[in-house]
C-alpha cells in the first residue's frame, strides 16, 4: 500500500487527509517537524509529499524544500497558498493548492502527477503484472476494483473493513495486537482511547460479512488478551 508524507501541524488537516487517502487504500505519515521529513520519507518509501505552507510558510521552508527536491524524485505539493505562485514551480515544487481542499480534485490530481514520476519501460523490460485478486475460499478480494465479492456477490465492504481485512491477510500467519492494527490500518492519526472498541467493531462487522458463521469464526482468529490473525486459506492470482 501506498505511503504520503504530510508536513503540518494543524491536527484538523492531519486528520481530514488520513481519512480521505485511508479510504483510498493509502496512509498519510504526518510529520510536525520538516527537519524529520526526510527520514519518514525514506522509512515508509512515500509516493509523495505534502506540505502545509500555514503551518510553515514559504521564506521559511523554502531551504528545507530544495533539499527535498534534490534529495527525492516523488511529487511534492504546496498547500495552504493563498494563490499558486511562480517561485515555487521554480524551485521544482509539482503543484500548489489553496484552501479548502477539494480532497477529490487533489487526489486525482496527485495520481496524474505521480504517472510522471513513474519510469519508462520498453515492452521486453516491463516487469510481471502484480497479483491483484485474493482469494480465500468463496470470497474474493479484488485489489483493483477495491472490492470483495462472496459467489461473485459484492460483500459491501466498507473501504475500511477492506483494508483491515487485506492487512489480517497479508500479515498472516502474524498474531497482531490492536495498537498493530490501528498503526497498519488507520495510520498516524487515531484516539487511543478509541482503540478497542474501534477495532473489535470493524472485526465483528468483517466477520459478519466474510464468515460461514460469525459466531464460531474460522477465518479471522481471536488471541484472548492479545489481538487477531488471520488463519484461513488464501490463494494470490
Amino acid at each position: 500500500m501506498q505511503h504520503f508524507t504530510l508536513v503540518t501541524k494543524q491536527l484538523s488537516l492531519a486528520i481530514d487527509f488520513s481519512q480521505y487517502f485511508s479510504d483510498h487504500g493509502c496512509f498519510v505519515d504526518t510529520v510536525e517537524h520538516p527537519s524529520d521529513c526526510a527520514t519518514k520519507i525514506q522509512q515508509k518509501n512515500s509516493s509523495a509529499l505534502f506540505w502545509d505552507l500555514s503551518s510553515f510558510p514559504w521564506d521559511a521552508s523554502q531551504p528545507e524544500l530544495t533539499k527535498l527536491r534534490e534529495q527525492f524524485k516523488l511529487p511534492i505539493t504546496l498547500i495552504g497558498a493563498s494563490k499558486p505562485f511562480i517561485a515555487a514551480f521554480a524551485a521544482g515544487i509539482d503543484d500548489v493548492l489553496t484552501l479548502p481542499l477539494d480532497f477529490e480534485t487533489t487526489f486525482a490530481r496527485l495520481q496524474q502527477r505521480m504517472r510522471l514520476y513513474q519510469p519508462t519501460t520498453s515492452p521486453s523490460s516491463q516487469q510481471p503484472i502484480p497479483n491483484h485478486k485474493i482469494i480465500l475460499d468463496d470470497v474474493t478480494i479484488d485489489r483493483q476494483k477495491y472490492k470483495a465479492f462472496k459467489h461473485g456477490q459484492d460483500l459491501g465492504l466498507t473501504p475500511k473493513e477492506l483494508k483491515l481485512l487485506i492487512y489480517l491477510v497479508e500479515q498472516r500467519p502474524r498474531v497482531l495486537s490492536r495498537q498493530q492494527l490501528l498503526a497498519g490500518v488507520w495510520g498516524d492519526i487515531y484516539d487511543i482511547s478509541q482503540t478497542s472498541r474501534m477495532v473489535d467493531m470493524h472485526i465483528s462487522h468483517l466477520r459478519d460479512k466474510i464468515e460461514p458463521n460469525p459466531k464460531q469464526p474460522t477465518r479471522i482468529k481471536t488471541v484472548r488478551g492479545f489481538g487477531y490473525h488471520f488463519v484461513g486459506n488464501c490463494q494470490e492470482i
